[in-house]
């Protein structure tokens, strides 16, 4: 391969196991005051083969120098909650027991109280407006095991009696045992009030400013249980329970009006799954009428939504309570926007060539957010309320940065037959060209790529540092491009963005970027399906991998944690009455046309895309007998795995793209 040597020795660095080297900043919090900023800072032990996670406090003016609060080795705290008055941090940590637990300790650092012991552990925690009470969701066994029988082993593994149709959550496993229910724990006794006993699920608590009252999100009943859901409130006694909001888009992250008289919430335009539509907007409702309306209606983009477990925090008011401010996704990019309430205008606060993850705030005083961008995954910053004044805090991974020097990716518009389509290209220096290209595809279909170092997709870079081009497309049906972009792929999955695939590459390869005799193709999710159906299309690649992917919609339908809505919203089709339409979206379909070398990678506890999925495809290419063909199986991983996943799993799984693309398209 040709290479300018100088630059190719700076650039061979870049290792797959060098992913592990990377921290992240998580859970940031800021107090009411916009003084104190709390947040975690999360790296991976590699020796252990595990995450270690530390929350930290820094003075939000950034004049002084973070300090730890919770000692590393510490289990995985998390979600860090500084109390009104700023004398406390509520946080979750399983460091006694195998759950998360609730716990709080002096924001000046000292001993942690425990305050829970329930058996599943809970969710995070928002404080009381007086600091003397915390609310926070918990998932609550239906059943003991009987008690009239001596504890046997075989009881460790019931039977599971499933009675409802979401039992399983991916990341989660089995549900359908248990149901989340509101608690409010008593930090000064420790004493502990269930609020809410309905047999269904509810979560996503806040307080009225006046802390008399609470909302939360409750879903509905009945077929598709989970998906479903409607925002109620009730005092914080749980009495007076009632339901505020019905036929809105699933509403989710509850924040109270500075006065009381309303709630905005995020939610859909219409009444849709969730998972498929990145359309998800800030609403208000009236607390008395129950009237909601969405605030940004004339406003083309959506809400980013943190994925589970992680909890995404509500609009955040303004004291007076005639603006919202939230993280929308932005053209391949996630800015903070402010919306006026009354008319809907939208103002940019944060922006720029890169994605903010977490947001906090000191309404009118002060931002918190972390933020990711084309050199580093993530870093800390503060700001003033209107945005002005930005402080970057940490420096996490600057020496790693420096040291790895990987190529930033070019934001380009291509021509398709469907229009003009952006993407981010990665180009080997001069001298390489033209290169191996190897195409990665998004997941969702609603997901999208953008201005962010990506440690989940690490081998685009191994594969930079060895002289490839990288293509990464945001198709029609990738989110942050607006409504008519993200919806247009319903009902047309393959058939309508794999010609602006091709579109893309032919340009790469027209002006001299590409090698057409190298090109490989790699996806996960809905990009692993979109790897299989081309590679059933085309016989242009020289090596595929196929991750985590759908490639029987009819088997997805009943084995997937998402299946019995998923594909009705994404396909028009539902089963059993389409089976034509969902074997016509199914890449088995295509199985006999595929001459590409394909590696077929997989997590062995994904719900979402069930391992099923990836082991008829495998075995399929097998039984066709017309191309290598092999498979990866990660024990325990689920569809996030490539995320938050084993860490050793994490860098396998990035080492074998790299090995297998590089196998197939050497000269």
């Amino acid at each position: 391969m040709r290479a300018d040597v100088t630059r190719a020795r700076l650039l061979a660095a870049v290792r797959p196991e060098d992913l592990l080297r990377f921290r992240s900043v998580a859970d940031v919090a800021c107090s009411a005051d916009g003084a104190t900023i709390a947040y975690t800072v999360s790296e991976i032990d590699a020796a252990a083969d595990e995450y270690v996670r530390s929350i930290w406090i820094v003075d939000a003016p950034g004049t002084g120098a973070p300090r730890r609060l919770t000692v590393v080795g510490n289990k995985k705290p998390g979600a860090p909650r500084i109390s009104p008055d700023g004398t406390l941090v509520a946080f979750i940590s399983d460091r006694e027991s195998e759950k998360p637990q609730l716990y709080v300790m002096p924001a000046s650092g000292g001993q942690a109280k425990r305050l829970t012991d329930l058996p599943l552990g809970v969710m995070p925690a928002s404080w009381s407006p007086d600091s003397k009470r915390l609310l926070f969701a918990a998932r609550i066994p239906n059943a003991p095991p009987p008690k009239d029988v001596e504890p046997r082993k075989r009881w460790e593994q019931r039977p599971r009696h499933v009675t409802r149709a979401q039992y399983k959550a991916d990341g989660q496993g089995y549900i359908f045992d248990s149901r989340a229910h509101i608690f409010i724990a008593d930090v000064s006794d420790g004493s502990l009030r269930q609020i809410t006993h309905v047999d269904v699920d509810d979560r996503a608590e806040c307080w009225s400013p006046d802390g008399r009252r609470i909302a939360w999100v409750r879903n509905r009943p009945g077929r598709g249980d989970y998906n479903q859901s409607d925002l109620y409130i009730a005092s914080a006694d749980g009495s007076s329970a009632r339901q505020v909001t019905s036929d809105v888009g699933r509403p989710i992250s509850p924040m109270w009006s500075p006065d009381g008289k309303w709630i905005a919430f995020y939610a859909l335009d219409e009444p849709t799954p969730w998972i498929g539509d990145p359309m998800v907007r800030p609403w208000v409702v009236n607390v008395e009428s129950g009237a909601a309306r969405c605030i940004t209606k004339g406003y083309d983009h959506g809400v980013v939504l943190l994925p589970p477990p992680a909890i995404t925090p509500g609009p955040a008011w303004s004291p007076d309570g005639r603006t919202v401010t939230a993280i929308f996704a932005v053209r391949g990019d996630a800015h903070v926007i402010r919306a006026n309430v009354s008319d809907g205008r939208v103002e940019t606060i944060v922006g720029g060539e890169r994605q903010v993850t977490y947001l906090a705030s000191a309404p009118g005083k002060r931002l918190a957010y972390s933020a990711g961008d084309p050199r580093d995954p993530s870093g800390l910053y503060v700001a003033d309320w209107d945005g002005r004044n930005e402080r970057r805090i940490t420096q996490l991974n600057d020496e790693l940065v420096r040291e790895l020097d990987a190529p930033i990716p070019t934001r380009r518009v291509f021509d398709t037959p469907n229009g003009k389509i952006e993407g981010w290209v990665i180009t080997p220096h001069a001298g390489h060209l033209p290169a191996p290209l190897i195409v990665e595809i998004h997941g969702g279909p609603a997901g999208f790529v953008g201005d962010l170092f990506s440690t989940s997709y690490f081998f685009k870079y191994v594969l930079a540092s060895r002289g490839w081009a990288v293509l990464s497309l945001n198709p029609t049906g990738s989110g942050s491009y607006g409504r008519a972009h993200a919806h247009g792929i319903r009902g047309r999955w393959g058939e309508h963005d794999l010609p602006e695939q091709m579109a893309a590459i032919d340009a790469l390869i027209s002006d001299g970027i590409a090698d057409p005799k190298r090109l490989a193709v790699a996806g996960y999710s809905y990009g692993g399906f979109m790897t299989s159906w081309t590679i059933g299309h085309t016989d242009r690649f020289k090596a595929a991998v196929v991750g985590a992917p759908v490639v029987d919609q009819i088997s997805f339908f009943g084995t997937s944690d998402i299946g019995l809505w998923f594909p009705a919203w994404e396909l028009n089709a539902e089963f059993p009455r389409d089976r034509a339409a969902l074997a016509k979206f199914s890449p088995l379909s295509y199985v006999e046309n595929v001459a590409t070398p394909t590696l077929v990678v997989h997590g062995e506890a994904d719900d979402r895309c069930p391992i099923g999925q990836g082991e008829q495809y495998f075995a399929s290419l097998v039984a066709c007998g017309k191309v290598p063909a092999e498979f990866v199986r990660y024990p325990g991983g689920s569809h996030l795995f490539i995320v938050n996943g084993r860490p050793s799993h994490r860098v396998d799984f990035n080492a074998r793209i790299v090995d297998w693309v590089t196998r197939f398209t050497a000269d």
